[in-house]
Order: C-alpha cells, then structure tokens, then sequence
C-alpha cells in the first residue's frame, strides 16, 4: 500500500465495551496476535441507568424521566421504533447530570414489542436501554402492596410494572366473573431485568393459594413465566409475584400482563423467505388463528403477534431466510415416508407424540460438503433436537451434538445419493411446543463479524471509526469489504486484507450534520467464486451485558450502533506518521498536534491502548500549554508487512472534568529496502 495514502487518524471519544479478537484458522500463525484491551466508556459520554420497565402505547404521549450520568446538555434521544421524542426545557429540564424529562409519542401503528433508546448530548450518545411499547395501559407499583393483606387493586386488562423487594412479593387484586378467561404473564428476563419470575394465585377471601395455578420458567419464555386460567365462579384473586430464589433490588423490575390474550410460544413455520407471503401460526396453550405477513428483506428476522381473544399476546420472532421454506408432512417417522427437503432449504416440525422421529430426505452430491443446522433455542422452542444422517442403507453416516452452543455440523456424501436425516428429541419429550427449524445448505464461503463496540461520537465533518475483527469461514481467505450502513449523514469503507482480520473501520460525518445520534449497521461483503455474501456486525457479548445476561436476545438487537454527532470537542488530537511507511527493523514516530479548547490547557496523557506486540512505542504526555508532541515507534523484524493498526488513549482535563479520546491510526510497514549492487563503494573510488 502505498505510504501516500491519506491516513484517517482523527481523536475517537469512547469505546463503549472490550475487543473480542478472533483470528481465522491459520492466519498470521507465525506473528503474536495483539491482546484485545480493556476499553471503557470516555467519562464525558452519557449513561443511561433507565428501568427496563418504561415503555408506552402505540398512538399515546407519555413523559418519561431517564436517569443516568452526564444527562446534561442532552440534544436529542434515539428511538429505535416508530415515534417521535421532544425534551421539554421548563423547570432547567436538561440541566442536571442524573436525571432527564422527555415527552414521548408513539406511532399508532408501531408494533408490540421491545425496542430501545439512547440519549446523545453535546459530548456523546448513550448506551442503548430498553423501552417496551405494549397495547395495555399500565399502572405503577405503589410499592406498598408486598403483602396479601395490602394487595394493590387492577383491573384488567392491565400492565403492572414494579420492581421485587429482597426476599419480597407483589400482590395485585384482580376482579374476575364467572366464565371469564385471563392470562398473567410476567416480562422479565425479555426485557433485560436480572428478575427470575414466579407467578402465583390466590384466593383473595382465604388467601390461600389455588391449586396448580402457578407458573415459573414457562417453556420457550427465556426464563419468564405465564399461566391462563378460565375462572367458573365471580370473585377475586390476589396475583403474587416474586423472584424464584427470593432476590430482589431496585433493578429487579417486571412487567405483569393481565388480560384475556393467547399464550404463544413460538411461531410456526419458525421461518419464512425473504420478500415472500406467508402465513405465521403459533404454537402454545391456546388455539391462535394464523397472521399473513409479507416477509421483510433487510432483517434476519421479525415478530409476529397472536391475536385470538381480546387483547393481544406478547411477540414471537420468525427468522428471515433466503432459501425456501416447508413445513412438515405426518406421517414421516420412517426412512421410507421420509419429507423431501430440497438443498438449499429449510423445514419447520415438531414432536407431536410420543417417541416421535421425524425423517427429512436430500439429495447428495459426492464431496459437496453441506451444513446442517436446528434452530430451537433462538426462536423459543424448549427442544433439544438430534440428528443422524443415514445412507440408501439405513447406516448413519454423520450426527450432530446437540450439547454444543449452535447445533450446526458438516456432512460431505461419500457417493451420489439420497440420504435421510432422522431427527429425534434428546431428552425424548413431545408436545405441541417441541418445535425446531431444520436448515441444509450447501458450504459456501462465508464469514463473521465481531464489533468492540456498539457506539461512537465525532463532530461534523470528521469522523470516528468502529473497531472489528474478521472471522472468515468455510476456507474463506480472500479479502473482506466492510462499510457503514445507516444514515445518509454517515459513510465510511475500509478493505480487510487477506490475513488481516483486525479492522478500524471509518464512520465519516457529513459536513453540517445537526448536533444527535444516528444509528448504523457495520457490513461485511466478501465474494468468491461468483458468489458475494454479505453479514452485520454484531455486538453479542455487549447485548447480553446490558440486557441483564438474556440468553437469546433479539436478533435486530445485536448489530445496532450509534453515532453521536457532537459539538466541537474540547480538544483533539492529530497524528502524522514520519516516514509515511516504516522499514521492518527500522524505526519512525508519529508527530502529534492537539488543539485544545477554552479550558483544556492541562497535561494530555498519551496511553498504548492496542498494538501490535512487534511495535514498541516511547510515549510522553503532551505538556501543559503545549500543543506539540511526538510518539516514538521500534518496528521489529517480524513485524507482518502491510497496514498496521495502532490505538491510544488521551487522557486530560478540561474545565476540571475528565475527558478521554481514542486515537488510531494506520501505520504502513514495508519490507527493507535492498541495496543498490550497482552502486560501488565510495571508498574504492578513492583508491
């Protein structure tokens, strides 16, 4: 690469979460990989601290307080549905670092379901919280209902939402008639809350709790909890929530749902092709009409809503595919009834009786090598599926783990052939929620996408950058492409070379882009062969972190980023690499030029944050009053050739508050020169 190239090495103002690093198989075997840092937010960027629990109606207006650090001088809040947010400026709203107003307006038609929001200020944007938008009103916890005796009266339908005391219940009194149908269902875990629910009834003259009417860890709700019940004679009943292990804190809130809506588990057929018609059933305690969707084509996946009875249940995700789509023909629980399966494609089943086996037949082809796949655990399905690949003979041939973390494995044909997969249930279970999605597609280049970090600021007309890691997959090794996809106030694209798979990947603003946050997605594009495959980042690790450990969060959550478009930074700093590209074994620096603003005249405190281990660097701090500072570089030997990333931490005060910028930059390392042999020694001339 040429050492002309222009070197995008502007101040970055906080990671948000740690480096994973994941290097492809064989890659760069010979060079020491650099250790992932410890990165955390810059302490002038906003947190928020909000209640999983707040949310709104589709169509109504709310105010909402947020809570968090560094609230103040808040510009504007990201919501990640359809709505719209204003941030009211009476009473020195927006003045106070801890807390902030906000009026919130929904759109009438967005969909149930969790979303998120995020605050950007002058100085950043916020990590992203949970914000629940549900059709039943909600009335607060008055926290003086933890006993029977002082149960809170509702009336459904209805949305309670608290929080459970330390060794503590809530107890709400719900008025029923004869004949009348209800379900509690309890929002915990979905909504990130460390809460692990247990519902219970009980009879509100006795207080005694009614037989078998009690819930905890309902299949398919990640560790929530819901029960229905038909009551034949008028009355009322006390509806007590508390944790299974008796914890409890101010973050251990819930969202109790009490209405007349049908108890999905899952959806079914669990998946459906992208841009297509289709119609979602569901699976579950109650009989829940089908919903016809057109299937979206930006998504790995969308939510589809039961509505049997008055009012609607909670959500179940369908995965978005780009193969077709069945769903399973009884009887098949013999070889010779075996379901055609076409390669590519997928199939929705389940174990409906006893003993069920399900059998799936494809057509191989000698060494192609094809993946096959159950997905159960990520659309809710309780199953634990196994499969066993058998030949025209009845042999087994290959079989999947179910153990492992993604029930995925390899089969390649020893002959051309058809060939069955028999599928059967690991703990040997059946039901109508027994479900699983059964995937076979043939092996293609592939890869993944790790993000460091979910959210970054710059000012207009400069820019940030995304830190990833590339994973080729399937014998990929060719190069990968990736490229901000967002707001047209956004752009940014960066080439991950073949063996490199630690990239920063530049987020440029657009010049006069209004001061607030705008999301984005980081997209990976590779092609070989013909074929181009295109993946999102992903933020997995963070997402569980900030969801409370949720073991299968929603998919749409994992690639969402934010940039926080700020006012002029307080001070930054340039970096200049001297040479432009530096010799293995050789040494060089990078000249420093800050800029510093109304009160930012103090020590810059320069910091290694992520190098290569065969890059030495000699740093000192950018002195007090001084704008000039340089950091000295010892390329050794083994030093990998090509574009090399370097990141380093300044650190300073400006106004007597903390601030901190990540600086980057792109150092080229060439091989050494050879000698000219044309050239003669100077000495023998003077012979």
């Amino acid at each position: 690469m040429s050492s002309r190239r222009p070197t995008w090495v502007f101040a970055l103002i906080g990671f948000a979460s740690g480096v994973a690093l994941v290097m492809s198989t064989g890659e760069r075997d010979a060079v020491a990989q650099p250790k992932a840092p410890v990165i955390v937010a810059a302490p002038q960027s906003p947190t928020l601290t909000t209640p999983s629990t707040l949310g709104a109606k589709p169509g109504a207006e709310v105010e909402l307080t947020l809570t968090g650090t560094n609230l103040a001088d808040a510009m504007s809040v990201m919501l990640g549905c359809p709505g719209k947010v204003t941030i009211p400026t009476d009473n020195k709203n927006g003045t106070e670092a801890a807390k902030l107003r906000v009026k919130v307006a929904i759109d009438p038609k967005c969909p149930i379901g969790l979303y998120t929001l995020r605050v950007s200020t002058k100085h950043g944007v916020s990590n992203a919280r949970p914000f629940v938008v549900d059709t039943l009103s909600v009335v607060a916890s008055t926290n003086a209902n933890r006993t029977k005796d002082t149960a809170q009266a509702v009336t459904a339908p209805c949305v309670a939402s608290g929080s459970v005391a330390l060794e503590t219940s809530e107890f709400y009194k719900v008025t029923v008639t004869a004949g009348q149908k209800l379900a509690f269902e309890v929002l915990a875990r979905r909504i990130g809350s460390p809460l692990d629910p247990i519902v219970v009834l009980h009879d509100a003259k006795t207080k005694r709790e009614l037989v078998d009417l009690y819930a905890d860890d309902t299949p398919g709700l990640q560790g929530d909890c819901r029960l229905s019940h038909t009551f034949k004679e008028a009355g009322e009943v006390l509806v007590e929530v508390r944790d299974t292990t008796h914890r409890g804190g101010a973050d251990f809130l819930y969202r109790l749902r009490i209405g007349d809506f049908p108890g999905a588990t899952t959806a079914f057929p669990l998946a459906a092709e992208r841009g297509k018609q289709a119609s979602i059933g569901f699976t579950g305690s109650d009989t829940i009409p089908a919903v016809s969707v057109t299937v979206p084509t930006a998504t790995t996946a969308f939510y589809a809503v039961p509505t049997a009875g008055k009012d609607a249940g909670w959500p179940v995700p369908v995965l978005v595919t780009d193969y077709p789509q069945a769903a399973e023909q009884e009887p098949n629980d013999e070889p010779a009834k075996a379901n055609k399966l076409p390669v590519p494609g997928g199939v929705s089943a389940r174990f409906d009786k006893a003993k069920d086996m399900d059998h799936f037949a494809i057509a191989g082809k000698k060494g192609q090598k094809l993946i096959i796949s159950v997905s159960t655990f990520e659309v809710n399905s309780p199953a634990e599926v196994l499969v066993r690949v058998l030949d025209a003979k009845g042999a087994q041939v290959a079989t999947s783990n179910p153990a492992t973390p993604t029930n995925r494995f390899e089969f390649a044909p020893a002959a051309d052939g058809d060939y069955v997969l028999a599928c059967e249930h690991q703990n040997f279970l059946h039901g109508p929620n027994e479900v699983y999605l059964l995937t076979v597609v043939p092996s293609g280049p592939d890869l993944a996408v790790a993000l460091a970090f979910d959210r970054t600021e710059a000012a207009a007309g400069s820019s940030s950058a995304v830190l990833a890691t590339v994973t080729r997959l399937n014998g990929y090794a060719g190069p990968v492409e990736l490229s901000i996809d967002g707001d047209a106030a956004l752009s940014g694209k960066v080439t991950v070379p073949v063996g490199q798979a630690l990239a920063f990947v530049p987020v440029l603003v657009k010049a006069g882009t209004k001061t607030g946050a705008y999301p984005f997605r980081v997209k990976a594009t590779a092609t070989a062969d013909g074929t181009t495959v295109t993946r999102y980042g992903t933020l997995t690790d963070a997402v569980k972190a900030s969801l409370g450990g949720m073991p299968n969060p929603p998919t749409e959550l994992l690639n969402q980023c934010a940039v926080g478009v700020v006012d002029k930074p307080p001070f930054g700093i340039k970096m200049t690499f001297e040479p432009g590209a530096i010799e293995k074994g050789k040494t060089g620096k990078i000249l420093l030029e800050a800029t510093r603003g109304e009160g930012g005249d103090g020590d810059i405190v320069i910091a290694p944050l992520f190098l290569p281990p065969t890059v030495v660097p000699v740093v000192k701090p950018i002195v007090k009053g001084q704008t000039k500072g340089e950091i000295g570089l010892t390329v050794q030997p083994a030093t990998p050739a090509g574009p090399t990333p370097l990141v380093f931490r300044a650190t300073t005060k400006v106004g007597g508050k903390d601030y901190a910028f990540t600086l980057s930059g792109t150092l080229d390392v060439i091989e050494p020169k050879k000698a000219d042999p044309k050239k003669e020694d100077p000495k023998k001339d003077k012979k």
